[in-house]
């Protein structure tokens, strides 16, 4: 029988979040109401990240582009009180005639409007560029260093002038080729840097999904980046991360970037436990914060261009104003499809795995300081003021694993049990969480039962409570329609008829193709809670 330890630490640091690369913030104008209602903004509420990384605040966009933003940012991260870390796709390219001082003032600008007048306060941290790029060339401020200084500088003047509490992230390069980049910040721009923060992908063959080497190598890159950052009393982020077991491929000029699993999908459970993994190691190694790229597909690529009509026009900022541009780009990394030729919209195993612990582990928790002896075993934790504590326990060995768990700090619950099994996947035709299947009582002493590759999820982060009745459902001109649950805790509707579900949505209404029936409506509230 393995044992898992779960401590107070002596010096206890907080955490900022789980969570994920928000590329949907800037497309929402090719979402139909199917996919805004029932997929996106669904998902969302439903995990409530409580920090998000998304491509934003470009020194050219446009005021239509900030407002469809920050529509978003209303529907999402404003009800879930997420921390935002903004960043642009990348900068334009630069030339000698740029002026730094004026392109810093325009992101600025972009700032003080969506801060100050669009109230999207959350919006904590900035970094110049993602992953140090520039024009069409990767990386390109990797070799332009004092450049890029200078333009971090020129930034750092630009939000005092406009008094704004933004902290300036750097260098957000992307893998361990790049960590040393982290260093160099450190030693040249730590008077302008809030947060150092870099990326990381295992895309190493040697260490596919399951290789019980991969926590310690992930631990051993991310821990110096750690220590640097402290040496400096400041924090460091894994700004995105995720797990490949070959590097993406690219076919000019249309770029693919997939997750293996995505196209592999007999592998996706234990990619899925993968994921989890490198996350657990960002946790427990010290990290501010985490996300993984990215918590949505994006819709097939389009061809860039501008109109004269409002849909039109709205679709050429989203092209504008994502990554690298939607017009080159697909990605299949999400925890849920975004296919509109095939109308495919259900979940990745991810979903599972990372949507879970997102909506468990939040900001403003303090992490445990975790210990196993099992070589299958990986664990991490986390606990609130309140005492509210989640556990989560992964186990890679391909039998049934016994668990001896040691607590020295005393709960004032029973925890919820969550359970995901690489070999049985708990698929949900409308892509909502797996429930709770046990509660236990937790102490000091718990024996806990780790199915073959499984991720066991046990918390405390809960209240036993029935969400508010949903009242005056009735059929309209081809619509269910039903009056707003007024529940400060509800987060969305499930919808059945003749007691099978039928839909989950934040809509107050959804499109019937037949009419005959008992329709029934009830609410979820942010804990999982069903109505009546």
């Amino acid at each position: 029988m393995s044992k898992i330890s779960f401590k107070n630490p002596k010096l206890k640091w907080l955490f900022g979040g789980l969570g994920f690369h928000n590329s949907e913030a800037t497309m929402t104008a090719l979402m139909s109401e199917k996919v805004k209602n029932e997929i996106i903004l669904k998902t969302f509420r439903e995990i409530s990240p409580t920090f998000s990384r998304v491509f934003a605040v470009y020194a050219d966009w446009s005021k239509e582009a900030m407002d469809a933003f920050a529509d978003y940012y209303d529907e999402t991260y404003r009800k879930a009180g997420t921390l935002v870390y903004a960043v642009p796709g990348r900068m334009p390219y630069i030339t000698d005639e740029d002026d730094i001082d004026v392109y810093c003032e325009k992101v600025a600008e972009k700032l003080d409007y969506l801060i100050n007048v669009r109230n999207c306060t959350k919006i904590r941290y900035y970094c110049l560029t993602n992953e140090l790029s520039v024009g069409n060339t990767y990386a390109w401020f990797k070799n332009n260093m004092e450049l890029f200084k200078k333009y971090n500088e020129g930034l750092f003047k630009a939000l005092s002038r406009h008094n704004l509490d933004v902290g300036i992230v750097a260098s957000d390069a992307a893998n361990e080729e790049h960590f040393y980049l982290n260093d160099w910040v450190a030693e040249n721009m730590d008077e302008t840097t809030s947060v150092y923060c870099n990326h990381l992908y295992s895309v190493d063959t040697a260490l596919p999904p399951g290789d019980l080497k991969a926590y310690d190598r992930y631990v051993s890159g991310l821990a110096p980046l750690v220590k640097t950052a402290h040496s400096k009393e400041k924090r460091f982020m894994l700004g995105e991360f995720g797990v490949r077991t070959v590097p993406n491929t690219t076919l000019m000029p249309m770029m693919n970037d997939s997750n293996f699993s995505a196209d592999h999908l007999a592998l996706q459970g234990d990619f899925a436990l993968a994921f989890a993994e490198l996350a657990m190691a960002a946790i427990n190694t010290g990290c501010l914060a985490t996300a993984y790229w990215t918590m949505f597909d994006y819709p097939a690529p389009l061809i860039r261009e501008n109109g004269d009509t409002q849909v039109e026009k709205a679709r050429y900022d989203a092209v504008r104003f994502s990554g690298h541009g939607m017009e080159i780009r697909y990605n299949k990394n999400g925890l849920i499809r975004w296919d509109d030729e095939n109308k495919d919209y259900s979940s990745y195993a991810s979903l599972y795995t990372l949507g879970l612990m997102a909506k468990f582990f939040k900001k403003g928790s303090r992490v445990l300081k975790t210990q196993w002896d099992s070589e299958f075993v990986r664990a991490c934790g986390v606990i609130d003021e309140e005492k509210r504590a989640t556990l989560a326990l992964l186990n890679w060995s391909e039998n049934e694993e016994k668990a001896q768990l040691s607590l020295d700090f005393a709960l004032n619950k029973k925890a919820r049990l969550y359970t995901f099994e690489a070999d049985n996947i708990p698929f949900n035709d409308f892509n909502d969480l797996q429930p709770y299947s046990a509660v236990l009582e937790l102490n000091d002493k718990n024996e806990i039962t780790l199915p073959p590759k499984s991720l066991i999820l046990l918390t405390t982060d809960y209240e036993d409570r029935i969400p508010s009745k949903i009242k005056g459902v009735k059929v309209k001109n081809g619509r269910l329609c039903w009056k707003e649950c007024k529940d400060s805790e509800h987060v969305y509707y499930r919808v059945f008829k003749d007691g099978v579900q039928i839909a989950s949505t934040v809509a107050l209404s959804i499109p019937l193709a037949d009419k005959a029936g008992k329709f029934t409506v009830k609410s979820v509230d942010k804990w999982g809670n069903q109505g009546e």
